[in-house]
């Protein structure tokens, strides 16, 4: 019986007929899907179980991390090599775990190095296989487990830098594990050899930026990452990740429809082939017949399409944790939001401002679409061990030192009539100040260091930055528009109209 999540082979080609590698197996139920139609299947098991099987595996990976922490050497190797992690070339990780289980090598830096990158493996794999057991994605029960291996080094590496003046490496040999001192050599590993370099801080926090480091109160080296901060920053990946496939899988919808429009016969293959594609074609087909049903299917799957890339700008933007009360609290869509909203709807239709089946908008005062540009840029730096999880912190409370906090908290929201909403973003996206957000990921892409990133941040909350213009505009423009009507007579919609025209 093939594991959930394994890719089909020699075996399923020779009694199913499919090409090796082409089909992902979902289990006795689904049997071997196609990699779009096995990631809905993952998606709709997901949400079935909710947060639970994730919250499962966080606790197993836990446990285990107790567990293996007590093993003779393992600590060691946690709180001497977890420093090293981010400086070593893929290449030299299986010399190091090779090193790590020979016996004569016991206490050397390479092997409690190499103990180190098992304890990951191990962690990735053990997280899989609980994924596996609960009908999970085990690409998700992977990333879960890494993360929270992730966020353990991290912790160990702090640990080190507060005792680093003391520490010799176990065994001896004379070293001084210099990782988090200024003033010593940088111990690092290349090509599975042992070598001494210049030191290089890469405690925790590693920007190096003042104008940053004076906004959000914290010096280059401090350790940011606590409980509180990991669990919101594992939560976030996750959430990401499971986006991310969201997206994937309906783009890849759009695009076989797109491909197969005028192709009717194999158009039905493809869609039959999509438990959740056919659910939407028969339910458009029974309302509306054959002949509406694929551009509604297909505007239907743009739109959840469009949904989604939203969502994913705002699970990148919400880097903090909400608090439980006041203006750091979670606002846009929440219910706690909707009595104060519909109190102030009942008031403009009063005032005839707001029309019968008109409703505010919620308004990001900064554009999610550009805070998560630049924290996916900050994502893509620590995924290269280019930068840690503290610089994404640290990018975070620079906005919320500058009282223009990212996300989704009350702070940051503000409630718009749609018309003047619309017109807001037409100006600011006409002006450049309001920048798309692939053109900004694009823009981004240039930037290979934490700390040429962390400039442009920091320059967006000046004076004269675009974060800090989106965000006083948009706190005042709706009382400009009905201003501007009052002393003009001319209408919202007939502005909007001359805007678009424009």
């Amino acid at each position: 019986m093939p594991e959930i999540g394994q890719l089909s082979g020699s075996l399923e080609e020779k009694e199913q007929g499919f090409k090796p590698r082409s089909r992902v197996y979902a289990g006795p139920d689904w049997g071997w899907q196609t990699e779009e139609s096995y990631n809905k299947i993952v998606q709709q098991r997901n949400r079935g179980l909710g947060s639970e099987a994730v919250d499962f595996i966080e606790e197993k990976a836990g446990q285990a991390f107790g567990l293996i922490s007590q093993i003779p050497g393992v600590k060691q190797g946690l709180d001497f090599a977890g420093g090293v992690v981010r400086f070593v070339d893929k290449t030299a990780i299986q010399p190091a775990i090779q090193a790590a289980e020979d016996p004569s090598q016991a206490g050397t830096p390479q092997a409690l190095a190499g103990t180190v990158f098992k304890t990951g493996q191990m962690a990735e794999q053990g997280g899989a296989q609980i994924a596996r057991n609960l009908g999970v994605d085990p690409r998700i029960g992977s990333a879960v487990a890494g993360s929270a291996y992730e966020t353990v080094t991290g912790a160990a590496v702090g640990k080190l830098g507060r005792v680093a003046d003391t520490l010799t490496p176990p065994g001896g040999g004379g070293l001084t594990p210099a990782m988090a001192g200024a003033g010593g050599p940088q111990l690092s590993i290349r090509g599975g050899d042992v070598n001494l370099q210049p030191p290089t801080v890469m405690k925790a926090v590693t920007t190096t930026v003042p104008e940053a480091l004076e906004a959000a109160g914290v010096r280059t080296g401090d350790e940011l990452m606590d409980a509180r901060l990991g669990k919101q920053y594992t939560k976030r990946n996750r959430d990401v990740l499971a986006k991310e496939n969201d997206i994937k899988y309906l783009k890849e919808t759009l695009a076989g429809l797109d491909e197969l429009k005028n192709d009717p016969k194999n158009l039905i293959k493809f869609i039959n082939k999509n438990p959740e594609l056919l659910e939407t074609w028969n339910r458009y087909t029974k309302k509306y017949g054959a002949d509406e049903a694929f551009s509604r299917t297909r505007a239907n799957i743009a739109q959840r399409k469009t949904n989604a890339d939203t969502a994913w700008s705002q699970l990148k933007s919400n880097v903090l944790p909400f608090e439980k009360d006041g203006e750091y609290r979670r606002w846009y869509g929440s219910d706690a939001a909707k009595p104060d909203r519909r109190r102030v709807e009942t008031a403009l239709r009063v005032k005839g401002d707001l029309k019968i089946k008109e409703y505010l908008q919620q308004h990001h005062l900064i554009p999610k679409g550009m805070t998560a540009a630049y924290f996916n840029k900050m994502d893509q730096l620590i995924a290269a061990g280019k930068a840690k999880p503290d610089d994404l912190i640290v990018m975070a409370q620079v906005a919320l030192k500058k009282g223009m906090p990212t996300g989704d908290v009350k702070a940051n929201l503000k409630d718009l009539i749609p018309a003047p909403h619309a017109e807001l973003h037409t100006i600011l996206r006409r002006q450049g100040d309001e920048i798309a957000k692939s053109k900004l990921i694009k823009d981004l892409s240039k930037i290979n260091n934490v700390d040429d990133l962390m400039r442009l941040w920091v320059k967006e909350f000046s004076p004269e930055g675009k974060f800090t213009y989106n965000y006083e505009t948009a706190k005042i423009f709706q009382e400009l528009d009905s201003l501007l009507e009052e002393m003009t007579g001319i209408s919202k919609n007939v502005r909007k109209r001359d805007v678009k025209e424009k």
